[in-house]
């Protein structure tokens, strides 16, 4: 029986501090306006965000994709749905299919590696930044 109450308790207490676990099917309805940008002079894609998405900005999330490099020396990656001959910059997929991470750690990581991060989401409007950021991120 104590066994029983100790794993009860242990239970309830590691579901406070559980990060909610993500699939990029999440993000695949989110639209984008096409806006002008003077600084950069050129049409850019602006998130359009839906109540049914903000509910995550700021929570404590799980997601695994891949890696794909973005400057391999100074440790800036991000995370796609698919691997590299098929991400976001390379093939057809669309900018909610890839997140910036914002690492804990500068660790290093392989292209098309495939890691599961847990960190903050933040969605991000500014039309310069990746529409999703995993902040504070770890494995």
């Amino acid at each position: 029986m104590k066994k029983l109450v100790l794993l009860l308790f242990t239970g309830l207490c590691m579901a406070g501090y559980a990060q909610e676990r993500l699939t990029w099917n999440t993000f695949e309805r989110l639209n984008f306006d096409e806006v002008y940008e003077p600084t950069t002079a050129s049409w850019v894609q602006v998130p359009v965000w839906t109540e049914d998405l903000k509910k995550w900005d700021g929570k404590s999330v799980k997601i695994t994709g891949y890696i794909i490099a973005l400057d391999a020396v100074n440790a800036q990656y991000a995370l796609s749905a698919f691997p590299f001959s098929s991400c976001f910059f390379c093939g057809a997929a669309g900018p909610e299919s890839v997140l910036e991470l914002d690492l804990k750690n500068t660790e290093k990581y392989l292209t098309d590696e495939v890691v599961t991060f847990k960190g903050i989401l933040e969605l991000n409007a500014d039309p310069l930044k990746f529409p999703l950021t995993l902040k504070n991120a770890s494995e």
